[in-house]
């Protein structure tokens, strides 16, 4: 999730309309603020990584346009999630995007800071992992490197249990899609073009379930209830379904997306920004300057907040 799709995010916002959304996920559940004035603030927050123990959480704040970046984390301590503490390397580049290994043992992320022996090159991400000693980091940040073309850079990584690597590049007309590299022992293979991508949509921001059974991911063209929509494609078989949207329940007319999943598969954790009209009421109607700066500072703000919903009854027959 970076800084360039913004205005494109903004001048879809018309052209969408839930009467041209094809195949719909249908959820029993609905999406809620998670670790509310904890997690979510009045801060701009986005991505979820969990360690496996789910206790765990690393996520990225940033300002309103991406001009700075950060990662965070909080950990759970069974009622209530602590008071988010940045990680250690964080802080000079724009880091963001985490996500933790399927053993916890490493902390992958993107970031602009410079590859070893080079020049610092402004948004010029590149993926990195520290390595992790439950949620402590116990090492420097070190480059990740696929088999890639020259020109292709892995944004947005994640992995299945297996060790798969997903994840979206963005090509030389601008047209982002989304890839695998299989993991072959202790290596990876070229990446393989996911069979849903098209040239006519705008694909990012991937997450692959643990398991490798579905990919959920983000698009600011596909036709869609808002300026960018969150859908999901099953396996099946090597190739993948149709990608479906994952409904009114996720997807706002405003803008959804940096999607993270729970380690069992079964819970969403995605950004949105959901502001409603408001009109507080107040004694003898009258606001007061305290309160007037605390709504402006609240999760109500309209900036976009990390939101959460149970996706356990999702399969490749709930849809409308």
């Amino acid at each position: 999730m970076k800084h360039f799709l913004f205005s494109g995010f903004v001048l879809l916002a018309g052209f969408c309309s839930v009467a041209q959304v094809q195949a719909v996920v249908r959820l029993s559940d609905s999406a809620r603020l998670f670790g509310r004035d904890v997690i979510s603030t009045g801060d701009f927050e986005f991505n979820a990584s969990f360690t496996p123990d789910g206790n765990t959480m690393y996520f990225s704040r940033a300002t309103i346009n991406f001009g700075y970046i950060a990662i965070f984390y909080s950990t759970y301590n069974g009622r209530n999630w602590s008071t988010p503490e940045t990680v250690p390397f964080t802080g000079v580049y724009r880091d963001t995007d985490p996500f933790v290994s399927a053993d916890g043992m490493r902390l992958y992320f993107d970031s602009d800071r410079p590859i070893k022996g080079m020049p610092y090159k402004d948004y010029d991400y590149h993926y990195y992992y520290v390595n992790l000693d439950g949620n402590r980091v116990i090492s420097d940040p070190e480059p990740f490197t696929l088999p890639l073309p020259v020109g292709m850079k892995p944004s947005y990584l994640s992995f299945t249990d297996a060790g798969d690597a997903y994840f979206f590049s963005v090509d030389s007309s601008n047209n982002a899609d989304i890839y695998c590299c299989e993991k072959k022992g202790d290596s990876y293979g070229p990446p393989i073009l996911l069979s849903f991508n098209s040239k006519k949509y705008f694909d990012f921001d991937p997450v692959i379930a643990h398991d490798g059974s579905f990919i959920v991911f983000c698009s600011n063209n596909r036709p869609g209830y808002g300026s960018g929509d969150i859908w999901v494609s099953f396996r099946s078989g090597q190739a993948w379904t149709e990608p479906a949207n994952m409904g009114p329940k996720v997807n706002t007319k405003g803008n959804d997306g940096a999607p993270g999943l729970s380690r069992d598969n079964q819970t969403l954790y995605f950004t949105s920004f959901r502001e409603t009209n408001m009109r507080p009421s107040y004694s003898k109607n009258k606001a007061t300057t305290a309160a007037i700066e605390a709504l402006l500072h609240s999760v109500a703000d309209g900036i976009r907040h990390i939101y959460v919903i149970s996706i356990a009854d999702i399969n490749a027959r709930s849809l409308e």
